[in-house]
């Protein structure tokens, strides 16, 4: 890869880093971000700029693959399955439908990592950062896992997070080690900046700020080199109507809610509906890859960390 085509994929992460010092000076200010409009807004911020980056999922891997399973009513087939299997689960099942999210959600945010040169570390900082508020904000995390799934064994959850935290922190910080040592620095700074807010800020809030200004941007420009989209114009069409269709689905989730206080029905319907989407973000191309290999077609990529692979091959010189 050039040195300008990596440099556009991995841009400083100015506005993340932004956004936790401006955080962090309003909780200095004594202004409290645990409030209900602030986790609202969070929540909303999730949706608005989360969701967009897995929109060309269905892109890639019909650009990598041609069969039975590549056809759009196929691929919708398998997305709209994943995901009404994931909703079945958090109605049969909350709590461990909100352990399945926060394994995913490790699998998922290990490809930020990609360059630490293991699958470990990589690994390690995903569970780092999602553990990361235990240290300070045990009780407001279990509170949050609670209220998501209405259930009181979901603080476990948290108690056994807690308990993974220092190994996973250590194992953080040398990842962030071999990040910065092999000429990875802007990884190395959006992972230090997540782990930092992630401790200091609200859960809810840090965890904004990691996925809406690092994750989805990052991954959201690796998919548009890897299908040579440049311009709104030739994004737009597909990105614009398939975020307002995920909308669409937090809205519903939103309208079943029974909760009658309206932040813990928005950050339900959120977090929900991330969930219910990154089941089939991660396990589509998975699948579609095994059919493809079987009938001896071209396997397309994960949208992940094999696709960050493949399109780091494809912007390769």
């Amino acid at each position: 890869m050039t040195l300008s085509t990596r440099s556009s994929i991995d841009r400083p992460p100015l506005v993340l880093a932004l956004g936790a010092v401006v955080c962090g000076l309003v909780m200095l200010a004594g202004v409290p971000l645990e409030g209900a409009v602030v986790t609202s807004v969070a929540c909303l911020m999730l949706l608005v700029f989360g969701l967009p980056h897995g929109t060309l999922d269905l892109e890639l891997i019909k650009a990598r693959s041609r069969g039975p399973w590549t056809g759009l009513a196929s691929l919708l087939f398998l997305y709209l399955g994943f995901a009404a299997l994931m909703l079945a689960l958090w109605q049969v099942a909350p709590v461990l439908a909100l352990g399945a999210f926060i394994l995913t959600a490790t699998v998922h945010f290990s490809e930020d990592w990609e360059g630490t040169g293991s699958r470990f570390l990589e690994l390690g900082v995903a569970l780092g950062l999602l553990c990361a508020p235990t240290l300070l904000h045990r009780d407001a995390l279990s509170q949050i896992f609670v209220g998501l799934t209405g259930q009181a064994e979901a603080s476990l959850i948290a108690d056994l997070m807690l308990l993974v935290t220092p190994v996973a922190l250590v194992v953080a910080v040398v990842a962030i080690s071999a990040l910065w040592s092999g000429g990875r620095r802007v990884q190395a700074t959006g992972a230090t900046l997540t782990l930092a807010s992630m401790v200091v800020l609200p859960p809810i809030v840090g965890f904004a700020l990691y996925f809406c200004f690092f994750h989805s941007p990052r991954h959201f420009r690796e998919s548009l080199f890897a299908l040579d989209w440049r311009g709104f114009a030739r994004w737009g069409w597909v990105v614009v109507p398939l975020t307002l269709a995920a909308g669409g689905i937090a809205l519903v989730l939103f309208g079943l809610e029974i909760r009658t206080a309206l932040p813990e029905r928005i950050m339900a319907a959120s977090f929900m509906t991330l969930s219910i989407l990154t089941v089939p973000h991660m396990l589509v191309p998975l699948l579609v890859g095994a059919l493809a290999r079987r009938d001896g077609r071209n396997a397309p990529p994960r949208t992940g960390r094999a696709a960050g692979q493949h399109r780091r091959a494809v912007l390769a010189d």
